[in-house]
């Protein structure tokens, strides 16, 4: 190798150290920041500043450097109607920060004839939603509670996100969705962590985070506060790990519902751990309805707290919404592989069973394994009793003592 060959390894040598020691090719090297003051928000709380907000994304997601951010000023008040912020984006990673309150329109100021959602975030990779612990997105979801359907149709997510992949969402508290809180469908890779949602226990239809079409997903470390389910695992779900999560009030943490209107719908690789639940209407909860067909597999729940939590333990196949549907039918979802390990706590449970495993006489639920479960009534409360139908389980050394 000639002297002059040799001088330009060493060279280029040097120019790459530099570079990645000094940042500039790290992945986590900060970009230009595109604040929405800049682009004609106000922040008032009364001004419409969705312009502000779709010009600021537009100018970030086109931008070429690592990691460009949109900023959302600590301080002020933006008031947003329903806006998409899509991609793909020029840059393998995007940042999109707020530190300061984003409020929906109230109901009867909104003009969108399809309501689906309010914020939403579409076909983006390597997208990073942050609120540094400041962070409010209020939904202001009182003004349509009052009108609300029982099955949420005609209101809006808070914030959706759709086709995202490496997505992480962190340090936010959502507040008073008209419906679910945060929705993620057809995602792969997805963070949640350090969020806050709070809506009041008689929102109805107010799920924290819904799933669906979506895998590797992480949630963990938050809060959960709503009138529905915590978090809700829908058809198409797999490799789902929760984590450190408390949740009350609301409806538990949920499988389903899967099945309807005779649905194919397929969840598996389910992980629920080390989460406590705290007068939840329901504690861990698979749902779903007859004549739908697919799976729910590979589920486990361990290491769980219960206070005063109702119905605890449940699977249901026979599920219906609120009303009575326990008519068999041929086909249902099936459900098997699923692990209930180290779950101890107290129930408020006056007539339904603390364990309930309510299963197909067709599609019947299969190995089902209960061990160190020990649930006990609060004080004047009834002594809890279980109910297995249908279902082939393993139990040991469970609290109450559950026979199938």
């Amino acid at each position: 190798m000639g002297i002059f060959a040799c001088l330009l390894i060493l060279c280029w040598g040097f120019l790459a150290s530099k570079l990645v020691n000094g940042g500039l090719l790290s992945s986590h090297a900060a970009g230009p920041t595109f604040d929405v003051m800049t682009f004609g928000a106000v922040g008032d709380g009364k001004t419409d500043d969705t312009k502000a907000f779709m010009a600021a994304w537009k100018a970030a997601c086109n931008q070429g450097t690592i990691n460009p951010k949109v900023s959302v000023q600590q301080g002020k008040t933006y008031l947003v109607n329903q806006i998409q912020f899509e991609g793909p984006c020029r840059s393998p990673s995007i940042t999109f920060e707020i530190l300061g309150t984003i409020i929906a329109p109230p109901k009867a100021a909104w003009t969108s004839k399809n309501p689906d959602f309010w914020l939403s975030f579409y076909h983006i990779n390597g997208l990073n939603v942050v609120g540094n612990g400041i962070g409010v997105v209020n939904g202001q979801g009182s003004y349509w509670w009052a009108t609300a359907t029982g099955d949420a149709t005609g209101r809006p997510t808070a914030m959706r996100f759709g086709n995202c992949t490496t997505l992480q969402v962190s340090g936010l508290k959502h507040v008073n969705s008209p419906r679910n809180h945060v929705t993620l469908y057809y995602c792969k890779g997805v963070n949640i962590a350090n969020i806050h949602i709070n809506a009041p226990q008689t929102s109805p239809n107010t799920d924290g985070i819904n799933t669906g079409h979506s895998t590797d997903i992480h949630i963990h470390d938050s809060i959960i506060e709503t009138g529905d389910d915590c978090v809700a695992v829908s058809g198409g779900t797999s490799n789902v790990n929760i984590t450190h999560v408390t949740c009350g009030p609301g409806h538990g943490i949920s499988i389903g519902s899967l099945g309807q209107n005779g649905e194919n719908d397929e969840v598996q690789g389910i992980s629920v751990s080390s989460c406590t639940f705290k007068g939840t209407e329901n504690g861990v909860r698979i749902k779903t309805w007859q004549g739908g067909s697919g799976f729910a597999r590979n589920i486990s729940f361990s290491d769980i707290t219960l206070i005063a939590a109702d119905n605890p333990i449940i699977i249901d196949q026979f599920y219906c919404n609120g009303k009575i549907c326990q008519i068999a039918k041929a086909s249902a979802v099936k459900v098997s592989d699923v692990t209930y390990t180290r779950i101890h706590g107290t129930t408020i449970c006056r007539k339904n069973a603390a364990i309930n495993l309510s299963c197909s006489s067709t599609v019947p639920c299969t190995n089902i394994i209960l061990n160190n479960i020990n649930i006990t009534a609060v004080a004047s409360y009834p002594t809890p009793f279980a109910r297995c139908v249908n279902a082939q389980a393993k139990v040991n050394l469970t609290v109450p003592p559950l026979k199938c």
